[in-house]
Parts: structure tokens; sequence; C-alpha cells
């Protein structure tokens, strides 16, 4: 054997290794992303979805599946920019003026298929009527979990004030009262924690506005800020802030509220079940007494002319942006994730926060063993009885025709109801004069959007 022949031996085999390697990687090269933006960022959620994700890639090789997970007011931001750059993702959560807002501007893949794939009619009325939009015929959403904002609060302290601890307040002066009596200033004690970041701010506003037998737009869609509930409900913000809330409540986190019950700084907030955990967690005596509780109704203001109250309806769709690089993969995704098996563990993973969209899940036995169900059924009960009875609502929605309305998205991305409650509070401005600035500003936004109607 000559040296020469040795050596081009070698190079074909070098060759061939080369061409192999090539070819090994070229699936790898060729991998479709998918990239879900989901709302849900506590790591038992993350670790479910990443399950879901493993199974989904083995049944479908060559598409990878990209969780992102963000919190509720980063989630808004982050769709402003993809809307800035047209960079989207193939799929996201989205409050359900997102999804009216960018199917209006031919953003976003029906899904009827998917809507199908579960079975319409298995899907709850409340959640086919929420993300259907009737003119088209089409859905472009599909709530991941639905459940209801209460009031909760600590039922020892209401006992120290000489409060009866089993009792709702009827309407916002009993409220006061009440919050009144729980704050005690020497001790740090407020009587109520709020979120303050702009988010959780537009959260308030709609409920109680429409608490107050109020509206933030007529029928034409132009801005009611300057109506008499919307007047009341600055005044009533007025009032809690003066006296029942600390003075850094507008730099309060969510998560910081939940901390302010836990460890006693404050006597009631307005939340939802994922709360459960954060308690058992931080204030494991407090439940263990059975101080946590919830009322199942919530106050109305002067008003409310017999109206019940308004409260959130958690409800955020999945959504499918059609101009993404791979909408059919992620359609496939959202039908995977929609099995049963899948759901289940997924809605198991906030238990007492998660109620699923689907009638046969909700009375499927597994669901009902749920663990939790055993020592917070209180308040389950309660998010149930609030659905059925009382039509919350999605966020920013205080008539269901609201949902038609194209520019909800961007009035709740603005500054401008955070500004007029924080001018408010802050002393800057009457409730009068800061709805008047607040309106003002709300019809040129909407004119400037090319929505005006009036």
């Amino acid at each position: 054997m000559t040296k020469h022949s040795a050596f081009a031996r070698a190079l074909r085999a070098g060759a061939a290794a080369i061409a192999l390697a090539v070819f090994a990687a070229a699936p790898a090269m060729a991998q479709k992303v998918v990239n879900v933006w989901h709302t849900e960022p506590n790591a038992r959620t993350k670790a479910v979805i990443d399950g879901i994700i493993a199974d989904f890639e083995k049944e479908n090789p060559g598409v990878k599946v990209v969780q992102e997970a963000l919190a509720w007011g980063d989630l808004d931001k982050k769709m402003q920019a993809a809307l800035a750059s047209g960079a989207f993702p193939e799929v996201a959560h989205g409050q359900a003026y997102n999804e009216r807002s960018l199917s209006a501007k031919g953003l976003l893949r029906p899904m009827n298929d998917i809507i199908a794939s579960i079975g319409e009619q298995d899907i709850f009325p409340v959640v086919r009527k929420l993300n259907y939009n009737a003119t088209e015929k089409t859905y472009y959403g599909l709530a991941h979990a639905v459940g209801a904002d209460l009031i909760i609060y600590r039922k020892d302290h209401m006992r120290e004030a000489g409060l009866d601890p089993e009792k709702a307040p009827a309407t916002w002066r009993e409220w006061v009262d009440q919050l009144k009596k729980l704050t005690d200033k020497s001790k740090g004690r407020y009587g109520l924690s709020l979120a303050g970041p702009g988010f959780f701010i537009n959260e308030d506003v709609y409920m109680w506005v429409g608490s107050n037998g109020g509206r933030l737009f007529d029928e034409k869609g132009r801005p009611t800020f300057t109506e008499k509930p919307v007047i009341e409900t600055l005044e009533f913000w007025k009032e809690l802030a003066d006296c029942c809330l600390a003075p850094d409540w507008l730099s309060r986190g969510y998560l910081d509220t939940f901390g302010d019950l836990a460890t006693g700084k404050a006597s009631m907030i307005l939340g939802w079940g994922r709360g459960t955990d954060y308690f058992e967690q931080y204030a494991p005596d407090v439940v263990a007494k059975g101080d946590i509780n919830v009322f199942r109704t919530k106050p109305v203001g002067p008003s409310a002319g017999g109206k019940p109250f308004l409260t959130q309806f958690d409800s955020e769709a999945w959504m499918i942006f059609k101009n993404s690089k791979h909408p059919e993969e992620g359609a496939a995704f959202l039908k995977f994730f929609h099995r049963a098996d899948n759901y289940l563990k997924y809605i198991q993973s906030v238990p007492v926060h998660f109620f699923p969209v689907t009638q046969s899940l909700r009375a499927d036995p597994r669901y009902l063993a749920t663990p939790a169900f055993q020592k917070w059924k209180f308040w389950i009960d309660a998010q149930h009885e609030v659905i059925e009875k009382y039509e919350p609502k999605p966020l920013m929605i205080t008539e269901w025709k609201d949902l038609d309305f194209p520019f909800i998205a961007e009035l709740a991305n603005s500054t401008i109801l955070v500004d007029m409650v924080t001018e408010v509070t802050r002393g800057q401005r009457t409730p009068v004069e800061a709805a008047r600035r607040a309106q003002q500003r709300a019809e040129q936004l909407i004119t400037q959007l090319g929505y005006r109607k009036w």
C-alpha cells in the first residue's frame, strides 16, 4: 500500500464522516420553533408545560416548542413591542380585549379547528361567548382557564375589630366603615392593600365603576369618564387612600399584597385563588386556624341602582398569530395541549385559580379528586357561585358589547386611567378635574387610532 493510496482512503473516509455529520445535523437545522408566551410564571405550571412540550415534540419530530412565562403586567408591554416590530410568537395568552383588537387588525389565525378538536359544545357557554366573533362566525381565541377575583380577608382581624367575620360588606359605605375599624396605623396595619402598578389600577377602575352601575364607554364607543359613576368611583378611591391604604400603596406589587395579608400588615386584599400556595408557605399558622377567607360577594357603590357588583373574570385567551413563522405548528400544539390528560395536569398546577373551560373535565372524577379541593373548597365554591350568578367580565369590559371596540388594548396600555386615579389619590386634581382630563385624552387617542364613531 502506497502512502498516496492510504491518504486517499483516509480522505474519502473523512469526507464520508463529514457528510454523515451534515446529514445527521440536517433535521436539527430544519427544526421548526413554536414560541409560546403565557402568563403562568410559577414553577409548578412551567414544569407541567415542559412535560406537555416534551410529549408533543416526541409526536412531532422536527418541531421544537419554547415557552416563555410572563407576569400579567408584562404581557401587554411585550405584545405592544411585538406589534411595533412585527416579531410575533406563534402562540400567546392575551386579555380578551387583546384578542378582539388583534383580530380586528387581521393578525390572528382563526381557531375554529381547535375548538372543534376539543368539542365546541363541551366548552362552557360563557367561554364560547367570550371568544366568539358572531359577525364572522369565527373563534380567534380560547380562554386557557377561568376564575374570579374576590375579596380575601383575615377573619382573626375581623374578630379583633369587633366585626362579624362572616358578614360581607354590601355597599361601599359599609366596606369603608369596616376598613376604618381594621386599620391601626400605630401597628402598621391597614384595612386594605391594593396593587399599585398600572395594570392593576386598570383592573380596579373597571370593577368599581361596574359595581357602581357605570360603564367605561357608551354605545358608540365614546369614553364615559365624566359620568357620575366614574366620578363617585374616584371619590371612593380617594377616601380609601386617605383612611385605609398604606402610604406607599402605589408602589405595592400584586404579590406584595398577598405578603401584606399573610404577615398581618393588611386585613383585606383583592385577589385570586393562586394565593393559596403563598399563604400556605408564608402564613401556615393562619391557614391552619382557618383565618384566611373570601367573601362571596363584593360591595356596590351609591349609583348601583339595584345592579349587582362587577368582578373580574380571569379568562386570558390563547391566540395564534397567522404572520408568525409556524402558525400551523402552533395550532397543532394547542390541540395537543387541550387533550384531556394534558389539560388536566395544567389545570391541577394551580387548582384553586384555574377552572377548566370544558364541562367534561369539570365533572371528571380525577379533577374532582384534586387534593387542594379539600382545604380550599370554600374558595372554589365562592368562585363558582360568582361566575354562575353574577356574570363577571374580563378586564376593561363593563358591558359585553365593549368587546367589539377595537381600541381597548391601546387604551389599557396607555397611562390614561392610571393617571386619572393617581392624580386624585395624591390630591393633585379633584375627581372632576382628573376625569375631564382623562376623557379628553381618551377621546384624542381613539380619534388618532381611527376608531372614533361618535
